[in-house]
């Protein structure tokens, strides 16, 4: 019986890169805009941004047929949570939370070689 081939493709591992480096750039981008007093970002919208990056990554590589880790479903599920439950309640800030879920996707990936 063979063995199936694990490797990933170089367009798999591209893909990968490419949405680390818009989660780390969209929450830079915002976290400048936030620090703006001239602009208003509203609350829910990091994590919406970062939900958008890992689902729509998600949706990409599984329409290829590529393995999307779990950490990439669960984390984009539940940024789109907070971002629910920030329209609910507008003082909630998750901005801290936000960013501790990208480093531990970013994390994960970096030590297991999926994300």
């Amino acid at each position: 019986m063979a063995k199936k081939d694990t490797r990933k493709s170089v367009a798999e591992a591209r893909v990968e890169r490419f949405t680390w480096f818009l989660m780390v750039l969209v929450f830079a981008l915002l976290h400048f805009a936030q620090k703006s007093e001239s602009i208003d970002v509203p609350h829910w919208l990091i994590p919406f941004a970062g939900a958008v990056i890992l689902l729509g990554s998600g949706f990409y590589q599984y329409q290829h047929r590529w393995h999307v880790s779990p950490i990439t479903w669960i984390a984009g599920t539940l940024l789109f949570v907070l971002v629910l439950v920030n329209f609910q309640d507008k003082n909630l800030d998750f901005y801290g939370f936000t960013l501790l879920t990208f480093a531990a996707v970013i994390g994960f990936g970096v030590l297991t070689g999926e994300t």
